[in-house]
């Protein structure tokens, strides 16, 4: 509060009567707020140690960022602490996300235009012309998405701004006066409007039209996606990258940016902060941007530098690589090509002198097993060969064990994985709470040990920090928490001790700098211990560790651990109760740093004497060790007799016998589960837990952990666990608990069978979860209340098990071929069941129709040395027959990711126009993609360095996974002769200790057409569920297959594909008697079976056969009959003539053209074949805006007399053959009885015996007819344009319009195109877009966008032909996309 000095005496003291109520009333009001624990550094010694050693702030460390991308710009991570010198250094792109291809050379004209890959063209400036080195004046084009290279929430902010500041206005304004429009014409002319004049219903069609178009964009807007153009050429200072994010063509007011690792520079788009790179002698643009803030907030706790010492980062003058591993076009998700690049990216700035100190990578997945994987490799071979620090976030998947992901968790221990803290200043500076507690881990930080019992967490830090994000987010800082935030205060700690190592000329490893963090950890023994691993960082006594021990021989080498055949990192027995003791042969083995180039006699030399400790007494190994250079074996017995269910860990620590002080050289780590068995099988198996307190209840304070391992019965399937809190005075509290459960699967990752819920509970009412669970296997049932959750609770739960599944081997597939397909149902205890079936996917299998492999990139896909990267690309051809949901997945190596034996595999999904739609990697199978009707390209790409191995996936398959529009749902039946004969259908039952039989008939052949499966479908998959239970049938699914029979060419006569039957047999007794009977053979298909459709258009091919027209006005007579060889002889030479017409060069066809009139006068089809070949030779443009701009462009073009002359020549050439089409089209016209087939047309009723074939014939004389029509038609309109008369021949077009009509409606495809004409002779531009936009929903063509465009420019709506224009530069690319 602030008082002026010269206030009264009264009202000083009135001032200071409200202070003292203020502080009466609200507290002291502190004028201080707790900075430091923003970004925390006290609770790890940060604090203290930079003041011990002020010069130890990071200077001469490098910290590599492998995240989502680091902002240059974002507060902090500007400069060092000098205020002059560059922090962020480089910034790579690894993902290839922001990759262009720029292989494309123009050579620019002598006033600097040239034509850009979006269409538009573009002109450089006197000055840029100047700039270009290129020996010809090239520059290379490229065109970009900016879509995937920003955050998707800034990404909305930005559309959302755009849309208010160019948007809005003019379309709100543009909706009214179209809304006033119609509300006038209504005035005009009342009534309903199916009974006005059809001249006066397209004036209405055309203004509602318009109101649909503008409101159709208003919903469009925020998914259009904008591409720039963008330049490349060569400069005395390296490449200079030009992007015109103006869209006007103009260059000089375009974005110029040079390489980043020579020029530094970053430029704004949208505030999101642009660099570029280049690669392959510039056939390839890297444009760098940012996927999430992630990245920059981890940047800025490793290493931010502010004014403010108090929210600087952990080692502010440390600089900083930007590494993006996070793909834009996955929701930022890491794959292996960016890993394996952003690897190499390390290995080649560390040979290059630019040496990269620290790895902090905050980004994981779950492995299916860690002891292999190529990604895995590679990080070993960073560490191990290169010496760098790697440092990895454990993950966030607690608080139930063996949740540590990928990495840290690989094939050897050799990164530092970190848990996440949260110590009692963090609580009250970052997280509001009304009291602190003591310190403690985060609730959800992922607990050790790894699945195949190594230790993945190596310490824990501060894993919170409000701090710096990209300005491209508005915000100038913001709070995230998790491991992501704690592993860059270690990756900070690190550079400090790598910091004062360098100073002081300390030789270090990074198996010295673990040891040494490891060692000295402070351990928290009221913390969960399998979450913050050896205790919390500690870096004051790390660095005197390794000042004191900087003579230690092992500082350069690591001791390999590895336990039995499986090369697992620990011991961890997890496998039902543990009976008897159990012996593990243990391989120790010293490695140097650089181990192959280490000098041999170093080797040769080394020995150390190791005193092995036990920590618990039931673990027993020999107590001592000589091991020199090469492997030892020792036995390690872990004898779990006397453990108590529950959790137990031990190690096995190694001492130096010289120096023991030093800490444990290494560690074998083990951990034993041992479970509760549930007894009483006869009832429902119950358990609880033990406790102390007469009501069983068991007590939680903030951050309580309660784990229980329970052996799940045989035969059950889910659980059902129930909760209340026990404490009478809580009737309206809530207490906030944590519900983990997991069961560990063979060969797969900690995810796969697992429940994670934030469960509410108080005492007044009992919540329960169900969740499924898997026999015989050892269920973790983990409780914790939540960390800032206040108070102490007391809870009661239990856990019931229930369960009832089939019995019988391969229960959940079913074979179509097979027939009748059993079910033996058991159950846990009885359980009334009603089986539910239902199919929800259909499966179609993918042959590669390409497969190619190649070398990458020699610049950006080499592993030093000289490890070329190669890539097999397969491609597959994919046919949507109508619009469906689709996911894509290759089941090869779904999902593998670092445990793959590839580096990487992505797969992209793109359209006829070679648009990308979706795009995949290792987890692809649960994403579905909604796709439109159409042919579709899938290329996949997988990557290493053997070129071998790529060989052998040469044929892999892709899976296209449809979602059914309705679910096939299969009958039950207990009998199986009921089910033979489809008779009675099983609903429910109890069942009790015996097993009941159930079975399954094949789908019934009429459902299987019904349900539209797709094309080539080879399976259908859904879920199969027995309980009646609600809860039950919710969560204890049963994924069910059901293998369909090989599709047929053609169906025999007695059943159909896909194991379906005939219509008047069972599905059953129809797939028996597919099963055992001999194939007939198929029927050869009719010559003349193929239908093409006839496009008005003119770009059909086929024409409909000439039938003879009818002379009198009634129905026609039925076709001739008796016709001899000859006639037949003649005819079809009379059609294969015919069919070349619209082929051959204009001058040919017309000789055949008059050859077939001669012989044939009466043969219609033959004047509309000609029509097709002087369109298609002589008049290449359709849609009428686009004709009309043509032509203006050719009468403004010129001002000699050669370039007059030939302009004339064009236009009478056009003219003749537009008239040439009129005369044409009046033949075929005048030859038809337009009144015959409109008396045929109004028949109710046609019983003659031939009618099909009448039928066939009118319909063949009524599309002749319609296009003829429509062909006269589009001619004139173009005569009169080209004589600019159009408003005179209207009431000749609305003749041919009227005719057409009576046939089939405007927009029918046969007439639409010349409907597009007659709407354009009448301004009617809200007809015009319906009718384009009909023409988009059967084929999306550039030339139907750019006349869409047109259609808005005409109306003056120039906001909406913007959007237009940019949607058809992304919608149509010139080249596909590179992965």
């Amino acid at each position: 509060m602030i008082i002026a000095l010269g206030a009264s005496r009264v009202e000083r003291r009135t001032l200071s009567a409200y202070r003292s109520r203020e502080i009466k009333e609200c507290g002291i009001v502190e004028s201080s707020f707790p900075t430091g624990a923003l970004v925390p550094k006290a609770e790890t010694g940060v604090l203290n140690f930079l003041q011990k050693y002020p010069d130890y702030d990071g200077r001469d460390v490098t910290i590599a960022i492998f995240d989502s991308g680091v902002d240059p710009r974002a507060t902090g991570l500007e400069t060092l602490c000098d205020g002059k010198t560059l922090k962020v250094i480089e910034r790579f792109d690894c993902s290839g996300c922001g990759d262009v291809d720029m292989s494309k050379k123009l050579t620019p004209d002598e006033k600097g235009n040239f034509k850009g890959l979006s269409g538009r063209t573009l002109k450089l400036s006197p000055e840029l012309i100047a700039l270009n080195t290129d020996k010809d004046g090239a520059v290379r084009v490229g065109l970009k998405s900016f879509n995937d290279l920003v955050p998707a929430k800034v990404r909305d902010n930005i559309v959302a701004q755009a849309k208010l500041k160019s948007w809005d206005k003019p379309h709100k304004t543009a909706t009214a006066n179209a809304s006033r429009k119609i509300v006038e014409f209504e005035a005009q002319n009342p009534g309903e409007a199916s009974k006005l004049p059809w001249d006066k219903k397209i004036v209405k069609e055309n203004l509602d039209f318009e109101l649909e178009m503008l409101n159709s964009y208003e919903k469009l807007y925020n998914d259009i996606k904008t591409s720039f153009d963008c330049v490349l050429f060569p400069t005395d200072n390296g490449w200079l990258t030009i992007i015109d994010t103006t869209e006007q063509g103009d260059l000089e007011k375009a974005l110029r940016i040079g390489e980043y690792s020579k020029t530094h520079e970053t430029k704004n788009v949208d505030f999101l902060s642009v660099s570029v790179n280049v690669h392959d002698d510039g056939n390839v643009l890297e444009v760098v941007g940012i996927c999430t803030p992630h990245g920059t907030h981890v940047a800025s706790i490793a290493s931010g530098n502010h004014s403010s010492r108090d929210i600087d980062g952990v080692a502010p003058n440390a600089q900083i690589v930007s590494l993006t591993i996070g793909d834009g076009r996955l929701d930022a998700t890491e794959t292996g090509t960016a890993l394996i690049r952003g690897i190499m990216r390390v290995m080649d700035l560390c040979r290059g002198g630019r040496r990269i100190d620290v790895i902090n990578m905050s980004f994981g997945e779950f492995s299916n097993w860690s002891n292999s994987g190529r990604i895995g490799e590679l990080i070993n071979e960073v560490v191990n060969k290169y010496g760098v620090v790697w440092v990895a976030s454990a993950g966030n998947d607690g608080p139930a064990l063996s949740t540590v992901g990928t990495p840290p968790d690989i094939s050897q221990p050799s990164l530092i994985g970190v848990g996440a803290y949260v110590s009692p200043q963090m609580m009250e500076a970052e997280y509001v709470m009304r009291e602190k507690l003591p310190g403690n881990v985060y609730t959800f930080t992922s607990r050790d040990p790894c699945i195949d019992g190594g230790q993945g967490v190596t310490v824990c830090a501060p894993g919170g920090a409000i701090t710096s994000v990209p300005q491209c987010t508005m915000s100038k800082s913001q709070l995230m928490n998790g491991t992501s935030m704690a592993a860059p205060h270690v990756a900070g700690a690190v550079a400090l001790l790598i910091s004062g190592l360098k100073q002081q000329n300390i030789a270090y490893s990074p198996y010295s700098i673990k040891r040494a963090i490891s060692v000295t950890a402070t351990k928290l023994g009221y913390v969960d211990p399998y979450a913050q691993g050896h205790g919390l960082l500690n870096v004051e006594k790390a660095f005197e560790h390794l000042v004191e021990h900087r003579e230690s021989k092992d500082n350069m080498l690591r001791f390999s651990v590895h336990v039995g055949a499986s090369q697992d990192k620990g011991i961890h027995l997890r496998e039902g109760v543990q009976r008897k003791f159990v012996d593990f042969n243990v391989n120790i083995e010293p490695v140097f740093f650089n181990d192959e180039e280490a000098d041999p006699k170093d080797k040769f030399n080394f020995n150390v004497r190791l005193n092995l400790i036990p920590s618990q007494s039931w673990v027993q190994c020999g107590s001592f060790l000589d091991l020199s250079y090469g492997v030892r074996s020792i036995v390690v017995r872990i004898d779990p007799t006397s453990l108590q269910p529950g959790v137990h860990s031990a190690v096995v620590k190694a001492y130096d016998t010289d120096c023991v002080q030093k800490g444990p050289l290494f560690e074998i780590p083990i951990t034993v589960v041992q479970p509760h068995v549930l007894e009483n099988v006869q009832s429902t198996p119950v358990f609880e837990p033990t406790t102390q307190r007469a009501d069983k209840s068991v007590e939680f304070q903030p951050n309580t952990i309660q784990r229980d391992f329970i052996l799940v019965p045989d035969k059950a399937t889910w659980a059902v666990l129930r909760l209340r809190l026990s404490d009478p005075n809580r009737d309206n509290d809530i207490g906030k608990f944590f519900l983990h459960t997991s069961q560990l699967l063979p060969h797969q990752s900690c995810q796969k069978l697992k429940t994670m819920k934030l469960i509410c509970v108080n005492s007044e009412f009992e919540a329960t979860e169900a969740f499924p669970v898997k026999a015989n296997k050892i269920l973790e049932l983990c409780i914790a209340k939540f960390w800032s959750d206040l108070g102490q609770s007391h809870l009661k739960y239990s856990l019931e098990f229930r369960g009832v599944a089939a019995q019988n081997p391969n229960a959940y597939v079913m074979h179509a071929g097979r027939g009748i397909h059993p079910l033996e149902v058991g159950v846990l205890v009885a359980e009334e069941i009603q089986p539910l079936l239902q199919l929800k996917n259909a499966a179609v299998v993918l042959k590669p129709s390409e497969a190619k492999i190649s070398p990458l990139s020699a610049t950006r896909d080499v592993i030093p040395e000289g490890r070329q990267i190669y890539q097999s690309l397969l491609v597959y051809n994919l046919n949507v027959a109508k619009a469906a949901e689709v996911a894509l997945y290759a089941p090869l190596f779904n999902d593998l990711l670092y445990e793959s034996e590839f580096e990487s595999q992505m797969w992209m999904l793109f359209d006829v126009n070679k648009s990308l739609i979706a795009t995949g990697d290792a987890h692809s199978h649960n994403f579905y993609t909604k796709l439109e009707k159409g042919e579709y390209t899938v290329r996949l790409q997988v990557r290493h360095e053997k070129r071998d191995l790529l060989e052998k996936i040469a044929e892999a398959n892709l899976i296209a996974a449809y979602k059914l529009p309705n679910m096939l749902a299969l009958d039950f039946y207990d009998s199986y002769n009921q089910c033979i004969v489809s008779g009675r259908k099983f609903t429910s039952a109890k069942v009790r200790e015996t097993n009941k039989m159930l079975y399954i008939a094949p789908i019934a052949q009429d459902r299987i057409t019904k349900a539209n499966l797709p094309a080539q479908c080879a399976w259908l998959s859904g879920n199969l569920v027995f309980p009646k239970d609600e809860a039950g049938r919710r969560i204890a699914l049963h994924p069910f297959t059901y293998v369909l029979n090989p599709a047929e060419k053609k169906a025999a006569s007695n059943g159909a594909a896909n194991g379906g039957s005939s219509n008047n047999a069972s599905p059953a007794a129809a797939a028996a008697v597919n099963a055992n009977a001999a194939k007939p053979k198929a029927q050869a298909t009719p010559q003349g079976a193929t239908n093409t459709a006839n496009s008005a258009g003119g770009d059909a091919d086929t024409l409909q056969k000439e039938v003879p027209a009818n002379a009198s006005g009634g129905a026609p007579s039925s076709p001739q009959k008796g016709k001899t060889s000859a006639d037949d002889y003649a005819e079809s030479l009379r059609d294969f003539q015919c069919s070349h017409i619209a082929k051959c060069e204009l001058e040919k066809a017309e000789k055949i053209y008059n050859e077939v009139v001669a012989a044939h006068p009466k043969h219609l089809p033959a004047h509309l074949q000609f029509i097709q070949n002087i369109e298609s030779t002589e008049l290449k443009t359709q849609l009428p805006l686009a004709f009309v701009a043509a032509h203006q462009k050719r009468s403004s073009e010129g001002d000699d007399g050669s370039v007059d002359k030939q302009r004339d020549d064009n236009s009478q050439k056009q003219r003749s053959a537009l008239e040439r089409i009129v005369k044409l089209a009046d033949i075929v016209i005048k030859e038809t009885d337009a009144d015959a087939l409109l008396s045929y047309y109004g028949l109710k009723n046609d019983t003659r015996p031939d009618a099909t074939k009448i039928k066939t014939n009118m319909d063949k004389q009524k599309n002749n007819l319609i296009e003829a029509l429509s062909k006269k038609g589009i001619a004139v309109a173009k005569l009169c344009v080209l004589e600019d008369n159009l408003k005179e021949h209207l009431a000749e077009l609305n003749d041919i319009y009227t005719e057409i009509i009576k046939f089939v409606d405007a927009n029918d495809s046969k007439a639409i195109q010349f409907a597009m004409w007659h709407a354009y002779a009448h301004d009617h531009y809200g007809r015009m877009y319906k009718y384009v936009f009909k023409m988009i929903e059967d084929k999306r063509t550039r030339d139907h966008f750019e006349e869409l465009a047109a259609i808005n420019g005409a109306l003056g709506y120039e906001h909406t032909k913007a959007v237009i224009d940019r949607m058809t530069v992304t919608a149509f690319p010139n080249s596909f996309r590179l992965f």
